[in-house]
């Protein structure tokens, strides 16, 4: 994780005090069961293995990362939302903060979703008029979908999470920016055999890779920015 993501957490830590505080109150009816949004869970895997490896717990690391993000807005299945038409909305206000997540589904069954803020921060005085924070769009099975995450009060993209299914074979995408041009980014492969891939860019440069085993050996190999290798070593 880079230090930017901070500002994403700070976020995913609203959005939890959003969760608990809803749970807690009286929320809008819905419409029968099944006609509300579903938020997807997907979750990735690492090499199965316990080898203290430095590059071994890396990896891991950045699995974590990722799932961070597949994760953060599931506590939302446990809420009712209101519906009005094909929209599910969770509401939370805090004294003068008002806090929207919404879904909306689309005609062929995918929707698209935003989390709005709106009024005055009460803990540190920020003011929001109607900031997207967050958008996205999932795929009507869930296995397809991207997060965007947005620079405070601007609409400057932050970062974005993307996750895709091909054949069985999951991939997640993180991406960090900085302004308009693309920071870092780091993808992981999960195949079905339990086998999968870590890359790391800087910028467009792969600057690391690695690949494990079903096993949960692996090996890994480092590059400069001109693409040149650097290292390469394994783990059992």
């Amino acid at each position: 994780m880079f230090p930017r993501f901070l500002k994403f957490f700070l976020l995913s830590a609203l959005l939890a005090v959003f969760v608990a505080g809803c749970s807690k109150n009286d929320t809008s009816p819905t419409e029968p069961e099944g006609s509300a949004a579903t938020i997807p869970t997907i979750s990735f895997k690492g090499p199965n293995t316990n080898s203290q490896d430095v590059n071994a717990v890396m990896v891991k690391n950045y699995v974590s990362a990722m799932n961070s993000y597949s994760l953060i807005f599931t506590p939302l299945l446990a809420l009712q939302g209101s519906q009005s038409g094909n929209t599910t909305t969770w509401t939370y206000t805090d004294r003068t903060l008002t806090v929207k997540f919404s879904a909306t589904r689309q005609s062929d069954g995918s929707y698209s979703w935003k989390m709005v803020l709106n009024g005055v921060d009460p803990d540190d005085q920020t003011v929001y008029n109607n900031w997207t924070a967050l958008e996205g769009t999932t795929s009507a099975d869930g296995k397809n979908g991207n997060w965007k995450i947005y620079e405070e009060n601007t609409t400057v993209l932050l970062a974005e999470y993307i996750w895709t299914t091909n054949n069985n074979v999951l991939t997640g995408t993180l991406k960090e920016y900085m302004g308009s041009a693309l920071e870092y980014q780091s993808i992981v492969v999960n195949n079905p055999d339990n086998s999968g891939e870590l890359r790391i860019y800087t910028g467009s440069a792969m600057t690391y890779k690695a690949v494990w085993q079903a096993n949960g050996s692996g090996q890994w190999w480092t590059y400069d920015l001109n693409g040149t290798q650097t290292g390469t070593g394994n783990w059992t």
